[in-house]
């Protein structure tokens, strides 16, 4: 009965925080004005979902070069460049008429890890709560 609760206690708090994920992002995005077309903040959704005793699973769907306006990289950005990337030059900016480089609009790495630690503290206290509750139904028995 207790695996019961506690399983339908972390089932309905983690569904909360699954639920709220998608808020969480979305708001981000339009906190830091990542709207140019709107397909990046229709793109977050929630998908696959299950907890059970054993573990679980929960899944988020968004488009890939979400990951990119989070780390303010994208086209022109190649790994073992050595850093030296020309095109973020002032000078080399202002000669070809590039406007200002990019930054990061972190909408998603940030969130996804305070949020993530919110979740482990809540499943550990449950879990503690009911490791706890164990010792509430000890008895004290003398030997004779």
């Amino acid at each position: 009965m207790a695996d019961n609760r506690r399983t339908d206690s972390i089932r309905e708090y983690s569904q909360g925080w699954f639920d709220k994920m998608v808020e969480i992002w979305r708001d981000r995005l339009d906190v830091l004005g990542v709207h140019d077309t709107g397909y990046l903040r229709g793109s977050v959704k929630k998908g696959h979902f299950s907890i059970g005793e054993a573990g679980g699973s929960l899944a988020f769907q968004y488009l890939e070069y979400g990951i990119y306006v989070d780390l303010g990289v994208g086209n022109g950005y190649r790994r073992d460049n050595g850093g030296n990337l020309p095109f973020l030059d002032p000078a080399y900016r202002l000669e070809h008429h590039l406007g200002k480089p990019r930054q990061r609009r972190p909408w998603f790495n940030k969130s996804w890890y305070i949020s993530v630690m919110v979740l482990k503290d809540k499943l550990a206290d449950v879990i503690g709560e009911e490791f706890a509750g164990l010792f509430d139904n000890l008895e004290h028995r003398e030997r004779g």
